[in-house]
């Protein structure tokens, strides 16, 4: 789920920016969010924070979906799809006033420690990452200058200090049966597995 994904990270960036620079606890410094609104402007409520912005959503091609099929009742089974694994794209963006550059560099610059200090994120060792997101990597996305210039472009913002990371194994699980069938039944009547 990408947006049980973006509350994870910003609860856990948030937590961590306030164990570091003692912020009070209801203080958001990192936020999710587009840094333009919809009618083109600047989005007023993300002034002097951390915007986390989804750039890109691609499906993760080294993992192929396999389909499971599970015995109910003896008599019949049903086919369930895994879930579809997606990799997000998130650009983390300092937007802060030219007055705060260097805070916001310093934030950025804790930003970038921390995922590299903590890469790998499962559900067992941070209980907060709701099902049915089982464990996230995150990696630092090298863009180029030129592709750099055509994002910030495309967003309509000025560039404040960013950096894109890669969020590996995001999976979106569908719902619900996507087939009944009876049971193989055996000589003896009960349900065989195969």
């Amino acid at each position: 789920m990408i947006s049980k994904t973006l509350t994870f990270l910003t609860s856990y960036l948030n937590q961590e920016m306030t164990m570091l620079y003692g912020f009070s606890q209801d203080t958001e410094v990192v936020v999710a969010s587009s840094l333009v609104s919809i009618r083109g402007g600047l989005n007023s409520d993300i002034d002097n924070k951390i915007v986390i912005s989804i750039i890109n959503i691609e499906r993760e091609s080294t993992v192929k979906a396999q389909v499971n099929h599970i015995t109910r009742d003896g008599n019949s089974m049903i086919k369930i799809a895994q879930p579809m694994v997606l990799n997000l794209y998130l650009l983390v963006s300092a937007n802060y006033s030219s007055e705060n550059y260097i805070e916001a560099s310093k934030i950025l610059s804790s930003i970038i420690s921390l995922f590299n200090s903590t890469s790998y994120f499962t559900r067992e060792k941070y209980p907060s990452m709701e099902a049915p997101i089982e464990k996230l990597t995150m990696e630092i996305y090298n863009v180029p200058v030129t592709e750099l210039n055509h994002i910030w472009n495309g967003i309509g913002a000025n560039y404040v200090p960013s950096i894109v990371y890669k969020v590996r194994m995001v999976g979106i699980q569908e719902r619900g049966i996507k087939e009944r069938t009876p049971a193989i039944k055996g000589l003896d009547g009960n349900a065989k597995k195969q």
